[in-house]
Order: structure tokens, then sequence, then C-alpha cells
């Protein structure tokens, strides 16, 4: 794969590269609103490309200068990617001049990516004495044509920006697009878009948190991760997961002392008719879960807990079963609710007999394959 080229059609807003894999060319974009600079460089370019390029096979190609320390981390990358899917393989860098970088932001601004979420809330209200940006991208987890979503997230994010004297950083790319189909979003493609973006931003910010989705000890591949995100800082930019020692009851605590955040929090994904948050989903519950523990009332969801929607939860994948098990937990442990507390154990005892079944389905299958040859 190589980046054949890119360029600055405004230098203030506007950052495009391109990609030539065999016969395909890939075209990625990433505008800036408000008053940032992004710079292109070529450790942005080379970080939204590693994993399309690990996945193909084959030498990733630049030219010019880039960072020693992000050449030096961008093997460790590879490896750890490599150990957490064996689809992918090591890929040779080549054309590129590995240089100590020299362009320290002299701002001393510090920020972090920002979706209005439990764990970018989190991080902001932990360091807010410190940050001093917010960095919100529009078509990572909200698609570019949800213009209505988009719009009314704007608006919200800004208006925390403003209560909390953060200054706003929003900028949409393309960038998923180019990502999707070659690995999972979640599970690896996440963080490597995030560091992209965080070097666009290298001339004025010299360190950037990147919000922690699991704690330590629900730890497994995932596209940002405390063993992987330090490893795409520069000289010039450090990135440093945060929040793991937190678990998302921790964090919604937290957040529940804070009237902005409960005005703004924004955890869905689905966001079926552009909706806010819709209430229903997996995300959403479990988020209304760790409110009712904390007895808060948060203005962004407008339907009360369902325990019929609880129980329609599938939880059949690790990232999810976590997340029921810690608030199964807490509801235990403080009584909350029996009726929630039932509802829980049956979505993780539906999710635990699905492998079952599974299992024996394939056992019958293999039986009979054995008796018929």
């Amino acid at each position: 794969m190589r980046i054949v080229t890119h360029n600055t059609a405004n230098p203030n807003c506007l950052i495009e590269a391109e990609y030539l894999q065999k016969n395909k060319r890939y075209k990625i974009f990433f505008r800036c609103k408000g008053d940032a600079i992004l710079s292109a460089n070529n450790e942005a370019f080379l970080a939204s490309a590693i994993l399309p390029c690990m996945k193909v096979g084959g030498p990733l190609i630049a030219e010019g200068q880039v960072s020693q320390k992000f050449i030096s981390g961008l093997t460790s990358i590879q490896e750890i990617h490599c150990m957490w899917d064996t689809s992918l393989n090591r890929v040779e860098i080549k054309g590129i001049v590995p240089v100590p970088t020299t362009n320290h932001s002299t701002e001393n601004r510090i920020a972090t990516f920002f979706s209005g979420g439990v764990d970018s809330f989190y991080t902001l209200l932990k360091h807010q004495d410190e940050i001093t940006d917010l960095i919100f991208v529009h078509g990572l987890d909200i698609r570019l044509n949800d213009t209505r979503l988009r719009e009314q997230t704007s608006k919200k994010l800004n208006e925390v920006a403003t209560d909390l004297g953060k200054n706003l950083i929003e900028i949409e790319t393309n960038i998923r697009e180019f990502i999707d189909p070659y690995v999972g979003w979640g599970p690896l493609g996440h963080g490597a878009a995030l560091a992209a973006i965080g070097h666009l931003l290298s001339p004025v910010l010299q360190r950037i948190y990147i919000p922690a989705t699991h704690t330590y000890s629900d730890l497994f591949p995932w596209g940002s991760h405390p063993v992987l995100d330090h490893f795409w800082s520069s000289e010039s930019l450090e990135f440093i997961h945060d929040g793991c020692e937190a678990t998302r009851l921790d964090k919604v605590s937290l957040i529940a002392k804070y009237d902005v955040a409960l005005r703004s929090l924004r955890v869905c994904w689905q966001n079926p008719n552009s909706s806010y948050n819709c209430g229903q989903c997996e995300k959403c519950l479990r988020t209304m879960i760790n409110l009712k523990v904390n007895n808060a009332y948060c203005t962004t969801f407008d339907k009360e807990l369902d325990l019929k929607n609880v129980m329609k939860i599938s939880a059949d994948d690790e990232n999810t079963r976590a997340f029921i098990q810690e608030n199964l937990n807490i509801v235990k442990k403080h009584k909350i609710d029996d009726g929630l507390e039932k509802a829980l154990e049956h979505v993780l005892n539906k999710s635990n007999l699905y492998p079952k079944i599974k299992r024996r389905c394939k056992t019958w299958i293999k039986s009979k394959i054995m008796r018929f040859s």
C-alpha cells in the first residue's frame, strides 16, 4: 500500500490523503471546524493506513521524514495487533526517514477525545484542571450524513465546553470508511483513527488523553488499550490511555455530581431516527442502570428504565457480558431492585446457554457425519 499524495487545500481547515493498494484508490479527508490548525504529517498518514496494510500484506510506502519515536512504537503496535488477530501480517515501512521531531507545541494545550459519553466525561472531569481542549470527531460513531444528530451533539458539546471553560475542536472525517472494510472498528480500528487525528493536531497539542472503555480487570483486544495507546506517541505528542482504574459505575458516580454532564450525556450507538439516546439499546440500558444505582436523573433519556427491555439484551460477546456482570454485582450488593437483579441474571444465563447449545449442535453434527462416513 502506498501513500500516493497528501495535500492541504486549506492549511487551517482541510487535509486530504490518497492511498493506492494494487488497483484500488482510497481518498480520506480531515476537516476542522473552529480555530484549531491541522498539520499534514507522515505520522497521521501512517497511523491511518497501518491496519489496512497489515490486512492485505506487503510494504507500506510513504515519503519524507517521520518521528523516530513513532516508527519505533509502530513496531510494537504491529506486534500487539498480530497477537490479537492472526489474519494480520507485520509489514515493512518503506521510503520514510526517521528523525527525532522537534516541533513541540509551545501552547501547553492538553486535550481529550470527547464524545459526551460516560468514558470521555469521566476523563474530562477527572483531569478538568489540566485539560484545555475537547476533541469531537464527526464520522466515527455518528455518520457524516446524519446531520440532525450531528447538530444536536455539537450543540450539547459546545454547552459542556462553555460551562467548563474548555475549547471544543470539531473534526469531520471519512477515515472509518477506509478502515472498516479491513478490520473491526471496535476490536481494532478506532484506536488507529484516533492516533491519526491526534497527530494532525500536534502543532497545538502536547498531550492527548484517550478515555478507556474497560477496566484493568476486563482487558481484551480492543482498538484503544492501555498496552497500546502510548506507542502512537512521538517526541512532540504524548498519548495517554486513561480511566482503566474505574468501573463504569464509578464513572457514572462522578458524572452524577455534575449537572452539565446530566444535561449532555450521550451513550447510544444505534441512534434510531437520529435520537440522541434511544433508551432501548444495550448501551443505553446499562447506563440507565448505573444512573438508577446513583439515584441520578439524566435529562437526555426520555424513557424510564424498562425491565422488559433489559431482559432482551444479548450478552453473547465478552464486552457486553463484562458490563452486565458489573451491574449485577452492584445491584446484588446494595439490594437495589429485586426485579432488576432477576432481569440481569436472566441476561447472563441466556448468554451462557448459547455457547453450550452451539457446542452440543457441533458435537451432534460431527457424530452424524462420522456415522455415515
